[in-house]
């Protein structure tokens, strides 16, 4: 297993927002983070890159303990791709990208022939070639949204995490981005997880879901186990007719009405699958 969380529980101050969390990501898979608001989804995300640490519980990248490994070594091995993120200084997109490097780059180098080509290779394939020189304070927020992808692929990692990362993007771009997190996975030695709010995306390229509610995961499994009519009910609080795609062969969901009669806010007895 690549990446591997066992029984995480943190909380703010004295409010409790995981309860024994676990979850895996294997090579070669694109993995799901499904639930409503306030499920503790970015709570986790952090937790599993070394951003916050857990109460009790761990978190193995490959055998060893994330919490034992420096800032530098993480990110050699973890890119991640915030929900928020803005550009406090006007740079150029290259240089902004370029940022990335630090993980590569040695204790006293400087920027080197070898970066920049990865620096330009990342803006290619986020479709950014044409704005390196321009100011990231001068981007739409889904063009700065793709500046951070690639910023992320800038430091060479061998796991990709996206907080939700079609936020604020246009349907091409959404598409491309989610093709890009599955393309990424499947290269050899790599893999993603993915925060997403879009269901029928989360079931079209994720391998497998993991859906939190409350703090706690629900259940995880294949999206067509996982995104049913029930969990949609009992854990978003909304009635739901789940069918497959005839064009795509996956599963949609189409939201009908909040289910005024559901069990939405009580606390879902855990299940791993």
């Amino acid at each position: 297993m690549m990446l591997s969380a066992s029984q995480i529980s943190f909380d703010y101050g004295r409010v409790p927002v995981l309860a024994d969390v676990s979850l895996d990501i294997a090579e070669g898979a694109v993995c799901g983070l499904v639930g409503p608001n306030g499920a503790g989804k970015s709570t986790l995300l952090r937790c599993l890159y070394g951003a916050l640490r857990p109460r009790k519980g761990v978190v193995m990248f490959e055998d060893r303990d994330i919490a034992a490994l420096s800032r530098k070594e993480i990110a050699r091995r973890i890119g991640v791709v915030p929900q928020h993120g803005h550009p406090y200084f006007a740079v150029s997109v290259g240089h902004f990208v370029g940022m990335g490097r630090f993980a590569r780059e040695p204790l006293l180098g400087g920027f080197s022939k070898l970066d920049q080509e990865s620096v330009r290779r990342c803006l290619a394939e986020m479709d950014l070639d044409h704005l390196e020189q321009r100011s990231v304070a001068e981007l739409s927020g889904g063009e700065f949204r793709r500046v951070l992808i690639a910023q992320a692929l800038a430091q060479e990692p061998r796991l990709l995490l996206f907080d939700e990362p079609i936020q604020q993007l246009d349907l091409l771009h959404q598409l491309e981005v989610m093709e890009f997190a599955r393309s990424f996975a499947r290269r050899g030695g790599t893999a993603t997880l993915v925060v997403l709010h879009d269901l029928g995306l989360a079931a079209r390229y994720c391998d497998s879901l993991t859906l939190m509610h409350q703090g706690r995961v629900v259940m995880t499994g294949p999206p067509e186990q996982v995104l049913t009519e029930e969990t949609i009910r009992s854990t978003w609080g909304v009635r739901a007719v789940v069918e497959r795609n005839r064009a795509t062969g996956t599963i949609q969901v189409t939201p009908l009405a909040p289910a005024r009669d559901s069990a939405h806010g009580s606390q879902p007895n855990p299940e791993h699958t």
